[in-house]
C-alpha cells in the first residue's frame, strides 16, 4: 500500500510541501502596460559574489568578469528550465487527479484506508482506465483539457487503439512514479527533521530543487496569511496596503486528500488576500490593485477570462469544501467558515459526489468590481521583476508554497527581485523562507504561527528592509 503522509507543517511544512452590484467597472482599476524584464548582474552580483551560496556549475569555474559575460544568456536559459519544470508539475497534477479525482469516474479513491496491496493496484488500473476513457472527450471540463493539452505535448493520444493503449501505460506508469518519490520524499524528510542541524532551506533545496512545479493549492496557507496580516496590522508594520502582488497563487485542480474537484477549476488566494485586506481595513476596494505573477499559462489564462468576464458584469463563484474526516482547530474551521464573505454572497454550493461523505460545503459568489482588480503577469520571480516607478511599488508582496522548489541561490536571487518591487515601508510575507541570504537587503522581521489541526502548523516569515542603515566610524 503505498504511504500517504500527513500533513506536518511549520518546519516539516517546508520539507514536506511538493510537490471569484455594478455590472459596469470603473476605468480605473483597468490594468496598465507592465515592463518585464531579466534581473541583470549588477543587481545580482552582491548576492553571486557572496562567496556564501553554491553557484551552478556552468558558472562556479568562471572569474567575477566571465560571470558578467555569460549572465543574460545563464538567466534566459534558466528561466527556460524553470518553465519546462511545469509540464513535470502538471504530470504531478495529472497523478493527483487519476488518484483522488471524482469528476470523471464513480470508482473510488485510492485511499490510505485500503491497506490491500492487489486492491490498490486493481482500482489503480479501473482509474486510470476510467480517465483515459474521459480524457479523450473532455467535453466543458477544465480540467480534462488542461491535462489533455499536456497528453499532446508530451506525444500520447486517447484515439482509440494502439495510442490509446500506449497513453494508458504512459498514466499507469507515471502514478507509479509519483507514489514512488513522495515515499522516498517522505524518507528523506524524516530523517532531515529528525537532524536539528540541517538548515532548513539547505534540505529543502536538496529535495525539491529538481521537482516539476505544481499549481494545485487549498484554503490552508490563505489562512496562515490572513492571520500574518493582522499580526502585520497590529505591530504597524502595514497602514494601508493600496498595491499588492500574489506569486504563483496556483489553480484549485485537485485536492490531494479529498478529490474535491467536482466544481468547475478556481482560484482562491486572490481572493483570499483581497477578503482579509478589506476586513482587517488595511485596504479600500476602490484604491487596491492586485497583481498576480504566474509563470503557469493555465493559471494566467483562468484569471484573464475570469477578469474579461467581470469587465462584463459576471461575478465568480468559489465552492469551498472542507474535508470534516479530519480533525480542524477553531482558528481554520473559523476561517473557512468567514472566507470571501467581506467580497461576495453566499450562494447555494454545488452538491457532493458519492465518493466526497463528511464535508461541510460553501459557495461565494465574487462581485465583479472585486474580481476586475486582478491583473494576471506573466513573470518568473526567480530571474526577472517589474519595471515599477516608486509610486507603482507594492506595499505588500506575497508568495505561499513556491520558493521551496528552488535552490537556496535562486531564493536569494527572488528575493532580490521581490525587494525592487517593494515600497520602502513594504512586507513580503512567505511560508517558505525563514533565512537571511547573504547580498540582500530584506531581513526576517518577526513570525506568525498558525495551527490547522493535531500536528499540523503553518508559520509565515515578514521580511522586510532594515529601518537603520549601517553606521560607519567617522573618517
Amino acid at each position: 500500500m503505498p504511504q500517504f503522509p500527513d500533513i506536518k507543517l511549520s518546519r516539516r511544512e517546508i520539507l514536506q510541501l511538493a510537490l471569484l452590484l455594478p455590472a459596469r467597472i470603473p476605468l480605473q482599476t483597468r490594468p496598465t502596460a507592465a515592463v518585464i524584464r531579466f534581473l541583470n548582474y549588477d543587481e545580482a552580483q552582491p548576492v553571486v559574489q557572496s562567496g556564501k551560496l553554491t553557484l551552478p556549475s556552468s558558472l562556479s569555474s568562471m572569474r567575477s568578469g566571465a560571470i558578467r559575460a555569460a549572465w543574460p544568456q545563464w538567466v534566459r536559459d534558466r528561466d527556460l528550465a524553470i518553465r519546462t519544470r511545469l509540464d513535470r508539475g502538471e504530470e504531478d497534477t495529472l497523478a493527483n487527479f487519476v488518484l483522488f479525482g471524482v469528476s470523471f469516474t464513480a470508482s473510488p479513491r485510492v485511499t490510505p484506508d485500503i491497506t490491500n496491496p492487489d486492491e490498490v493496484d486493481r482500482l489503480i488500473r479501473t482509474r486510470v482506465g476510467n480517465f483515459v476513457e474521459a480524457v479523450a472527450s473532455p467535453g466543458t471540463s477544465e480540467r480534462l483539457a488542461l491535462l489533455a493539452g499536456l497528453i499532446a505535448r508530451l506525444g500520447y493520444s486517447a484515439e482509440r487503439g494502439e495510442p490509446r493503449e500506449r497513453l494508458a501505460e504512459y498514466v499507469q506508469q507515471n502514478v507509479s512514479r509519483y507514489l514512488a518519490e513522495r515515499k522516498r520524499y517522505q524518507s528523506t524528510v524524516d530523517v532531515l527533521v529528525g537532524n536539528d542541524t540541517t538548515p532548513a532551506f539547505a534540505a529543502t533545496s536538496s529535495l525539491y530543487k529538481d521537482r516539476g512545479l505544481s499549481v494545485d493549492t487549498d484554503f490552508r496557507p490563505s489562512y496562515a496569511i490572513d492571520a500574518c496580516l493582522a499580526e502585520v496590522k497590529r505591530r504597524g508594520l502595514l497602514r494601508s496596503v493600496r498595491r499588492v502582488a500574489i506569486i504563483g497563487p496556483g489553480l484549485d485542480f485537485t485536492d490531494k486528500d479529498s478529490g474535491f474537484d467536482h466544481y468547475p477549476l478556481q482560484t482562491l488566494q486572490p481572493f483570499a488576500v483581497v477578503d482579509s485586506l478589506l476586513r482587517l481595513g488595511l485596504s479600500k476596494r476602490e484604491d487596491l490593485r492586485v497583481s498576480i505573477l504566474e509563470i503557469s499559462n493555465p493559471a494566467l489564462d483562468h484569471v484573464r477570462q475570469a477578469v474579461a468576464r467581470a469587465r462584463a458584469g459576471q461575478s465568480y463563484t468559489l465552492q469551498l469544501v472542507l474535508d470534516r474526516a479530519r480533525e480542524w482547530s477553531s482558528g481554520a474551521l473559523d476561517y473557512w467558515q468567514r472566507l470571501a464573505a467581506t467580497i461576495g454572497a453566499s450562494v447555494e454550493p454545488l452538491p457532493l459526489p458519492p465518493q466526497v461523505a463528511n464535508a461541510g460545503r460553501r459557495a461565494v459568489r465574487i462581485r465583479p468590481n472585486v474580481v476586475a482588480l486582478l491583473e494576471p503577469l506573466s513573470l518568473d520571480i526567480v530571474l526577472q521583476r517589474l519595471v515599477l516607478s516608486t509610486e507603482q511599488r507594492y506595499d505588500l508582496v506575497i508568495g505561499t508554497n513556491v520558493f521551496i522548489y528552488y535552490e537556496a541561490l535562486e531564493q536569494a536571487l527572488a528575493l532580490l527581485n521581490v525587494e525592487s518591487m517593494l515600497s520602502a515601508g513594504g512586507v513580503f510575507l512567505t511560508n517558505d523562507l525563514t533565512e537571511e541570504y547573504p547580498g540582500v537587503r530584506l531581513r526576517p522581521a518577526g513570525i506568525t504561527r498558525v495551527t490547522y489541526g493535531p500536528n499540523q502548523e503553518e508559520q509565515v516569515q515578514i521580511y522586510s528592509r532594515p529601518t537603520f542603515g549601517l553606521q560607519l566610524p567617522p573618517v
